[in-house]
């Protein structure tokens, strides 16, 4: 009885383990990035770059400093804050209080799969949502983000015209 019922639990193990196996193999984990809502092409002749900055108005101050680098990008970077849905019910606050200029929206159920286990933290996604890098926002990313950006844009713009 007692036999039968380890090898029913191991069994049962065994499936567990092969269905979490199956899952990961067919679906990776940062799969595409959802970019509903986005116009596709603002700058005739130059793919954009879409950049998503998870962040909140409680995150220390100096770490958000990359948030005034985001305000000054040039127009092929297309920039959307992602907050929680509370913080936007404040959206003047929640600007006043970042200095954000950027498209804000809530922190939606399709962003779940993507939440940065570090915030604040930048998403840089191309036009069919491919993610093609992850920053974490630490103190001093203001001096180094706006030439990241452009030079990272300008080694990329094969992916960013024609995908992968």
């Amino acid at each position: 009885m007692i036999k039968n019922s380890i090898i029913g639990f191991l069994l049962v193990c065994i499936v567990v383990i092969f269905s979490f196996n199956y899952k990961d193999s067919h679906r990776p984990v940062l799969g595409k990035f959802p970019i509903e809502n986005q116009a596709k092409d603002n700058v005739p002749g130059e793919p954009p770059l879409y950049l998503y900055f998870f962040f909140s108005k409680n995150h220390c101050p100096v770490c958000l400093e990359a948030i005034e680098v985001l305000n000054e990008l040039p127009s092929q970077f297309v920039v959307t804050g992602i907050v929680p849905g509370g913080e936007l019910n404040k959206e003047a606050e929640l600007r006043s209080a970042t200095g954000a200029m950027f498209n804000l929206v809530p922190f939606k159920d399709n962003h779940r799969r993507f939440t940065p286990r570090y915030a604040p933290t930048l998403f840089g996604v191309s036009r069919n949502g491919d993610i093609l890098f992850i920053l974490p926002g630490v103190p001093g990313e203001k001096k180094y983000l706006n030439e990241f950006l452009i030079d990272f844009y300008s080694r990329s713009l094969e992916v960013l015209t024609h995908g992968r």
